[in-house]
């Protein structure tokens, strides 16, 4: 196939094994936190040369702030910590820098301009963590629910070396789908547990489980999704969520808006941010010119 000429070139890749070793739930973790990180840091549009969008996001969403300030001539934005005492206990004087080439405690307001992620300046990160551990979950459950399906006979509890090397063996296959056998050394029997345990779960359960996890992440995040959506909903039942979701998008997105104007005031920039084009309907449910179907309804209340 396409995709075997550049893995064959890959050495000491062995396409069953990394199938099976990347079923597990760590791995599927890690690829869900990265997934998920991804999106949120595709949730607006900035214009902000000469920092690249994605460094202002990725501060923004592991930290929930992010200090931008010139660096040898050019604005860069950095990781930092507030510091200083002032009447509120959230709100510092200072901000304390750090990079792989700076470090350094600047003031808020004239060396330095602090953007944030929303009015708490909290990150995304630990959303990002929780809903990753959800869907490693029943990824990892669905997964050993169709392998398990192809043979119900419980656990198989090797009494030798050899015999446990055979059904390490055993199952190895049976999750790729290959047909294969135990072999019995010494003819000692092979016993299985939990012959007649009820663990039996509905994969189409577990997949609607993970589809709706998936939902709840999205709509914490305040984007729309169709999952839940089914045929004998009407469109008002479809978007009675749409207030909530704003509620999250409306924070960031004003949080940014403050923090860039105050950088484009301090630094004489003329960065901007919107929400992305693909996920933003604000303006769907209120502007016809947006969505037609709104003046048709309007027509018909008249």
């Amino acid at each position: 196939m396409y995709l075997d000429t550049y893995l064959d070139m890959m050495p000491g890749i062995d396409i069953s094994k990394y199938a099976l070793e990347n079923s597990t739930y760590s791995n599927f973790y890690f690829y869900w936190r990265d997934e998920l990180f991804q999106r949120v840091c595709r949730l607006f549009k900035e214009k902000c040369d000469p920092v690249p969008a994605k460094e202002i996001e990725i501060r923004l969403m592991m930290t929930g702030h992010c200090g931008i300030m010139p660096y040898k001539g050019e604005l860069t934005a950095f990781f930092g910590t507030f510091s200083g005492i002032s009447k509120y206990r959230d709100e510092k004087p200072f901000y304390c820098v750090h990079s792989p080439v700076y470090a350094g405690v600047h003031k808020i307001g004239k060396d330095i301009e602090v953007i944030s992620n929303n009015t708490l300046r909290n990150p995304l990160y630990d959303l990002i963590h929780h809903y990753a551990i959800l869907l490693a979950h029943a990824e990892v459950t669905y997964i050993f629910t169709m392998v398990n399906a192809r043979n119900a006979g419980g656990t198989p509890i090797a009494k030798t070396t050899k015999q446990y090397n055979s059904i390490k063996q055993f199952l190895g296959k049976l999750f790729n789908g290959k047909f294969d056998a135990v072999e019995d050394i010494g003819e000692l029997g092979v016993e299985y547990a939990g012959t007649h345990t009820t663990t039996v779960q509905n994969i189409e359960s577990i997949w609607n489980t993970r589809q709706r996890i998936l939902a709840c992440f999205l709509s914490d995040i305040g984007v729309k999704s169709g999952i839940d959506k089914r045929s004998n909903t009407v469109s008002d039942e479809i978007n009675a969520d749409t207030p909530s979701l704003l509620i999250n998008l409306n924070d960031m997105l004003n949080a940014r808006k403050e923090g860039f104007d105050k950088v484009n005031k301090r630094f004489g920039t003329s960065w901007t941010v919107e929400l992305n084009p693909d996920i933003n309907y604000i303006n769907y449910f209120t502007d016809p010119n947006v969505n037609p179907e709104k003046e048709q309804s309007d027509e018909k209340d008249t």
